[in-house]
């Protein structure tokens, strides 16, 4: 596929995403530069096998994932060419809940760390470690470390700015994203339309 008919699927999946939620596609020159980034990431070779998405909330990172994941199932993309079976797939779990799996489900959690494209959505909602069975571990870190080490694709959302990804996860974390991911930042405010009299309204 080419640069432009790629970048062409991700914004038709984006306002489908976007739309279904109740909101309006906001077009900027900014989204469109971030689409045109992304498309040029699957469609030409790169060192990057993964996508950072960094912003204030509200400004379309999730559904950009969202869409993502539900462009790559429809397009159904043969894996390792088995055109009978297996298709290329992102899972798109919260930070949360994968740092939950180490204690809940460990079986799941070896599932997350090895599936071939995973999307973390609001990492920064977790918190960095856990004690289990008296032992101290890191769930996410762990499991980006791991998958780094791999080059399995990830991508990311997160409300950080990259200095609290550094002051959060580490200059070693910090460092393996700017080497493996294209890092969009995202500037525009929130495009969630306020409902009358919403409580939460300001």
């Amino acid at each position: 596929m080419s640069v432009d008919n790629a970048a062409l699927y991700i914004e038709a999946a984006l306002r489908v995403e976007v739309e279904k939620r109740g909101n309006t596609f906001d077009d900027s020159d900014e989204l469109q530069g971030h689409i045109a980034k992304i498309a040029r990431l699957f469609t030409e070779p790169t060192t990057k096998f993964g996508i950072l998405l960094c912003g204030g909330v509200g400004n379309g990172k999730s559904s950009m994932m969202y869409a993502l994941q539900n462009l790559i199932r429809g397009l159904v993309i043969p894996l390792n060419g088995n055109t009978t079976f297996d298709t290329w797939g992102m899972r798109v779990e919260s930070a949360k809940f994968i740092y939950n799996q180490v204690k809940v489900d460990s079986q799941e959690y070896r599932q997350i760390q090895n599936t071939n494209m995973l999307g973390i959505d609001d990492l920064g909602e977790e918190e960095t470690t856990l004690i289990n069975y008296g032992n101290r571990v890191t769930p996410v870190i762990d499991l980006i470390s791991y998958r780094y080490c791999r080059m399995l694709f990830t991508m990311v959302t997160t409300n950080l700015t990259p200095a609290q990804i550094r002051a959060t996860y580490g200059d070693r974390i910090a460092d393996r994203f700017n080497e493996m991911m294209l890092i969009l930042p995202y500037k525009n405010p929130s495009f969630r339309t306020p409902q009358p009299n919403a409580c939460l309204n300001q």
